[in-house]
């Protein structure tokens, strides 16, 4: 069989800034996809840096992430993406928000102007520090940065339960938002924040009052526009 044209898709953005639900909605909307997800990247409990400050574990570092598996992913789903799209389903990790928020009328609507994308194999990388890292940003085609309101990221992060780890299962302390994960998302994202630095691929989406809908339209459009074969 002919490989089929591939897409690769990177949704970004601070923790709880809307980029897995993103990835859901775009995963319900296109024909054939695969997703591979940052959070599986993570390196072992035990060789999560600490914070010389707080003495907590870093999760919010690059330090904490295994960039070349990451890429080796990429790379394998780009070269053989047929035998992926037959794997098993597997869901996104720490997913802790469903896509489930078009009504059927929009969902319908946009799932029909994807219409000419059908045959099109999309891979769709998610995570938060995804940009961070120059040979993934070499390996996507197009790029999503989700960015939310410190304030709303605050109150997203500080109400989820916590999350799964390649060990166990890790629950933010008190402050851990203040402490580090709203000083490390400054500290690893200038590149993407300072427009003079953004590298113009870098499609920004502010998710502080965006609905669903909106956020899905933007991406849909954008999508086609840039791979409907002219």
């Amino acid at each position: 069989m002919e490989k089929p044209q591939v897409v690769t898709i990177g949704i970004s953005g601070p923790s709880c800034s809307g980029k897995t639900t993103l990835a859901l909605l775009l995963k319900k909307l296109l024909e054939n996809v695969i997703t591979i997800n940052l959070d599986e990247f993570y390196k072992p409990d035990s060789q999560i840096p600490k914070d010389e400050t707080t003495g907590l574990a870093n999760w919010e570092s690059p330090e904490a992430l295994d960039f070349d598996s990451l890429n080796k992913a990429i790379n394998r789903a780009r070269s053989d993406p047929l035998s992926l799209l037959a794997e098993p389903h597997k869901l996104l990790q720490n997913n802790h928000h469903g896509s489930d928020l078009l009504s059927k009328q929009d969902f319908a609507h946009l799932f029909d102007s994807l219409d000419a994308l059908k045959d099109i194999v999309f891979i769709i990388v998610e995570g938060f520090l995804l940009f961070y890292d120059e040979k993934v940003c070499a390996n996507l085609d197009t790029m999503f940065f989700c960015n939310a309101s410190r304030q709303v990221l605050k109150q997203r992060r500080e109400s989820r339960p916590g999350y799964v780890t390649l060990e166990g299962y890790w629950v933010d302390p008190p402050g851990y938002f203040d402490q580090l994960v709203w000083p490390q998302f400054l500290k690893w994202n200038q590149h993407i924040l300072d427009e003079t630095k953004r590298d113009p691929r870098i499609l920004v989406i502010s998710t502080d009052a965006t609905s669903a809908q909106d956020m899905a339209s933007f991406a849909v459009h954008t999508i086609e526009h840039q791979h409907t074969k002219k």
